[in-house]
């Protein structure tokens, strides 16, 4: 290794220290600290191809990581702009053992966006989405 390349090692490491500190020193002392991120993962009962499902029910769950999260999801399933149908939604419920579940009727064939909106509580706004899509055959 090069005197350089340990030179500007040495250097960043010791930016992001010093960054990291400062951070951590302007921060009000009385302030929560940033809530982790979330993970929204889309939970079929076959994850060994892409989701497919016929005209009719399908129960769609979303795991909601890291486990032990609380807050509200709502599932929104978008329909094919050419499906002439309207969009399915789930209301917002209560995030239970890290899951929120939701059984959908899909009217029409074609690929529907299940987006899945996750808020820390009813009165927030969104705070992190997640999206997947599924094939909808006749």
């Amino acid at each position: 290794m090069s005197w350089y390349a340990f030179f500007v090692r040495r250097l960043i490491a010791s930016l992001v220290l010093v960054a990291a500190s400062l951070g951590l020193a302007v921060a009000p002392a009385a302030a929560d600290p940033p809530s982790a991120r979330i993970v929204l993962s889309f939970d079929f009962s076959d994850n060994s191809a892409p989701p497919a499902v016929s005209n009719g029910a399908f129960h769609i769950a979303t795991d909601v990581l890291p486990e032990g999260t609380r807050g509200v999801v709502r599932l929104i399933a978008i329909a094919p702009t050419d499906a002439g149908v309207s969009n399915l939604v789930c209301r917002f419920q209560n995030v239970v053992k890290s899951r929120v579940e939701c059984g959908f009727n899909f009217t029409a064939a074609g690929t529907w966006l299940i987006r899945a909106q996750y808020a820390p509580d009813l009165s927030s706004p969104i705070a992190f989405t997640s999206g997947t899509s599924i094939r909808v055959g006749d």
